[in-house]
């Protein structure tokens, strides 16, 4: 990889961390207001749970790109780096998915019953990505067993020369004496 796409992946992944320290403060700052002006602090409260949960997100996906591409500096050559890569991806959005599903029910079960549904189907999406995800590590399972791990390395490494086997036995371990 370049230095060029590691400065910019240390960029992105830096302003995505700034953001989401900005998107907590926020929710700080809010929740505290509305305790002190007391109106509506539960709701205030659910507020700044769902800003939490957005930031922790984004914070995860900013960790996720500096270490898939600055740290690691891999170019997800086999499939069993790419399976991996994009289970860490997905599994940070249904969480995340998750999380803000469960504080929009319980905001609309106690504002509007009405509003549920919603929030409902967000969970659904959520189940949905989480069994899509289970599908694809099902599907690919056997995708990353029948490709061997070292396929595509030979360009990187070069070959060994293997030396010549000596005459000499193998050396035998000695045990110990009791």
């Amino acid at each position: 990889m370049t230095l060029f796409s590691r400065l910019l992946y240390s960029g992105i992944a830096g302003s995505l961390l700034l953001a989401s320290l900005l998107l907590m403060a926020v929710a700080i700052s809010r929740t505290f207001i509305g305790f002190r002006t007391g109106e509506g602090a539960l709701d205030t409260m659910l507020d700044g749970i769902g800003l939490v949960i957005i930031a922790v997100a984004v914070a995860d996906v900013g960790k996720f790109l500096f270490e898939e591409e600055v740290i690691a500096d891999r170019e997800l050559r086999r499939p069993a780096e790419a399976r991996g890569s994009l289970t860490k991806f997905m599994t940070i959005i249904i969480v995340a998915l998750s999380l803000e599903s469960l504080v929009l029910i319980t905001k609309a079960a106690r504002d509007k019953p009405a509003d549920i549904l919603f929030p409902s189907l967000l969970m659904l999406v959520a189940v949905a990505a989480l069994v899509g995800l289970g599908l694809f590590q099902k599907l690919s399972q056997h995708a990353t067993a029948a490709i061997p791990d070292d396929v595509g390395d030979e360009e990187d490494e070069p070959k060994k020369v293997e030396s010549p086997k000596s005459s000499r036995p193998p050396r035998r371990p000695q045990r110990a004496k009791a």
